[in-house]
Parts: C-alpha cells; sequence; structure tokens
C-alpha cells in the first residue's frame, strides 16, 4: 500500500508575530488509505527555513485524521515569511504545503532603563 496524506487546514490564527516569540500552528493531517503509517513532520517559514519545529513523527491510523502542533520561535528579522509543511514517508515527501497566509515579523520599539546613579 502506498502511503498518502491530506493536509486539511494549518491554523495560526492573527499571522503577525513580535520577532522571537515562541508560537504553536496547528494543522489536520488525514491518513486516506486503509493501513497506518508514521509520517515525518516539519513546518517551517521560508525557503530557507528561517525557523523551523524541526522534523518530527506522526502516526496516523488508516482512513484517520490528526491535529498537529508545530511551535516555532519566530526570527528576528522583520519580513513577511511564506509558512510550508513538508510531510513524508521514510524518504519520499508526499506534500510540500504551503499556508495560504504568510507570517509578519515585527519589531516593536522598546526599552530598559536601568537604575539611577548619582556620581
Amino acid at each position: 500500500m502506498k502511503p498518502l496524506v491530506i493536509v486539511e487546514s494549518l491554523e495560526m490564527g492573527d499571522p503577525t508575530f513580535e520577532g522571537g516569540v515562541s508560537k504553536t500552528a496547528t494543522a489536520r493531517l488525514t491518513n486516506p488509505t486503509a493501513k497506518q503509517f508514521i509520517y515525518k513532520v516539519e513546518l517551517y517559514l521560508g525557503v530557507m527555513k528561517v525557523a523551523t519545529s524541526g522534523v518530527g513523527t506522526v502516526t496516523i491510523p488508516a482512513g484517520g485524521s490528526l491535529d498537529v502542533n508545530f511551535t516555532l520561535i519566530m526570527p528576528v528579522v522583520e519580513a513577511s515569511y511564506p509558512v510550508f509543511l513538508d510531510v513524508s514517508y521514510d524518504t519520499t515527501l508526499l506534500k510540500h504545503y504551503q499556508a495560504t497566509e504568510n507570517v509578519d515579523i515585527t519589531i516593536s520599539p522598546a526599552i530598559i532603563v536601568g537604575p539611577i546613579t548619582w556620581v
């Protein structure tokens, strides 16, 4: 039986994030076959993988679906990054999915004031 996978959705909420924060995206993956498979999954930003969830594995039973969480630390460079999800079986890429919205990274102004000392 040939492994297959369907990416039904990739949920991120508001795709504008502060640089350096940790965020979690959820993707629903469906195994449309009559056999259980263990898939390798990775969510990343930009074609150069400026942020990645790392490669993990998920087991999806025959005909089953699974909501998979991916946690990434956002890059610290302001830009708009496309979001990709790769799903593989063994060494074969089954799905290279691009989300419909990019992630936009912003850096808000901030300041830390240390103690005021008199000399």
